[in-house]
């Protein structure tokens, strides 16, 4: 009994950490440590956030005045920045409560400051007892899981409850909360990959940076979904010298990923190739050859490596790759014509009448491609609006909301596009949890019996507002001509 109700805990990943932030004692810079640790004692509050000029400049908690006062006799009257820890790690108020378990099991902090990214407001603070006390009720208990697990087996073991997971949530979430929980998954699993083969291997002989790509950047995945990463060397890196590290690693990550159900990617985009485990430089001319010459190939990969984000190790690394990227797709009109031509390739499935152009498979059952021509023509358009604009986020909804942040889309066409991609992503997931519950493969290929007449209805409203969004998109790039 105590199992089930375990993995049912195991399908409640969608909580935030706006719905457990606390409000933070603040001081100024100039405050003494005894004052401060007054306010906090007042405050009833484990920690302190130090601002200058209204911005976040440190944290103090009762560690650091064991540690740097107690400990140390510090004088009590000295300001308060000489013991804090300075420029914390922080997280919006939409990141997934996850992802703050996470970043504290891997630094060994117990407090994260909450901040909204787009106007550095101090919303809060979350803490590791703010985390427990949701684990009775939410799913932070996988992903706990998932990080004190000791060998692959036990992953394997654990990531058997992903396909659950997802048929629970989608009963009652939206879908970018349940895509949102689920890649919180697949990012934990392979973190802990990554931890498992440096303790196997011993630290890294030169800092690097594991990527992933496609849906699990964009915190999209679904029930099945394969791999797609990368490894950013430095560019100290000699091949003779550290090769042989970084090739068992990337094998020991890439093989437990297929072991736990995300499967080898069949293009090869995966670290184990040693074409996508490269120094910093190369990964450089990568990124310009394809910019610079928008050929078919350059194209596939710009499909699966724009979207793209460091999931572990020296963030750096990554962050010089991705300011020159957006550097470069902003400058290159000839690049994002070709992008714009290659987001026609799939179209969404409406005939001339407005009525369902399905797809025979090989079994005869007549389908609508629900991720081809369902969420990708959406994605697409999204990926070549975002990288003109030179805007940073890799998630779907959260880019096409920023592009209307940014006054790139009209509230209308916004509303319009947001709720349809809402409404063919949750149909995907939907028809997948379905077929788990059934004890079937899940797919993405939707027949229309299994929809309702309303669902069919709004299914195809839907496609027309993508459809309307491609062509926008095309007129804007003049990408028909190309096509």
């Amino acid at each position: 009994m105590e199992a089930e109700k375990r993995a049912a805990d195991y399908s409640l990943l969608s909580l935030q950490v706006r719905e457990l932030l606390r409000p933070a004692v603040a001081v100024n810079e100039d405050t003494s440590i005894q004052a401060t640790a007054a306010q906090m004692t007042a405050a009833n509050s484990h920690t302190a956030l130090v601002v200058q000029d209204n911005k976040l400049a440190g944290i103090v908690t009762d560690q650091n005045f064991r540690v740097r006062v107690v400990a140390s006799q510090h004088d009590p009257q000295d300001r308060i920045t000489s013991i804090m820890t300075p420029k914390p790690m922080t997280l919006p108020p939409n990141a997934p409560a996850t992802e703050a378990m996470l970043i504290m099991a891997h630094h060994n902090i117990r407090h994260i400051p909450i901040v909204d990214p787009s106007t550095q407001e101090i919303l809060g603070v979350v803490g590791g007892t703010d985390l427990l006390r949701s684990h009775s009720h939410n799913a932070i208990y996988l992903i706990g899981d998932i990080y004190l697990a000791k060998d692959v087996a036990a992953l394997t073991e654990l990531s058997l409850h992903r396909p659950q997971a997802l048929v629970s949530m989608v009963k009652s979430l939206t879908s970018y909360h349940v895509s949102h929980a689920i890649s919180s998954i697949g990012q934990a699993i392979t973190r802990r990959l990554l931890q498992l083969a440096e303790q196997q291997l011993g630290a890294p002989p030169v800092p690097y940076a594991f990527l992933v790509a496609g849906s699990l950047a964009r915190f999209e995945q679904t029930a099945y979904s394969d791999q797609d990463n990368g490894l950013i060397l430095a560019d100290d890196y000699q091949e003779a010298e550290h090769g042989e590290y970084f090739r068992k690693l990337a094998d020991f990550v890439c093989d437990g990923l297929d072991a736990c159900g995300y499967e080898y990617c069949k293009g090869g985009i995966m670290a184990s190739n040693p074409q996508w485990r490269q120094p910093l430089s190369v990964w450089r001319n990568y990124f310009a050859k394809w910019i610079e010459t928008p050929d078919p190939q350059a194209l596939l990969y710009s499909t699966i490596f724009f979207d793209l984000r460091c999931l572990y190790g020296e963030t750096t690394l990554f962050e010089e790759l991705h300011t020159s990227i957006l550097r470069r797709t902003q400058k290159s009109t000839l690049f994002l014509t070709h992008m714009a031509a290659n987001a026609l390739n799939f179209r969404p499935p409406l005939g001339f009448f407005k009525g369902f152009v399905l797809e025979k498979q090989a079994n005869g059952e007549k389908t609508l491609d629900m991720k081809k021509r369902g969420v990708v023509p959406v994605i697409d358009v999204a990926r070549v609006y975002t990288l003109a604009a030179g805007l940073p986020v890799t998630n779907t909804r959260e880019r096409l909301q920023a592009l209307g942040q940014a006054n790139l889309l009209a509230s209308d066409i916004l509303a319009n596009v947001l709720d349809a991609f809402e409404f063919i992503s949750l149909t995907r997931l939907r028809h997948q949890a379905r077929q788990i519950a059934a004890g079937q493969m899940a797919n993405n290929q939707v027949a229309p019996d299994e929809l309702s007449e309303f669902e069919q209805r709004h299914l195809k409203n839907a496609f027309e507002v993508a459809a309307h969004f491609q062509d926008a998109m095309a007129q804007r790039y003049q990408a028909n001509a190309l096509r």
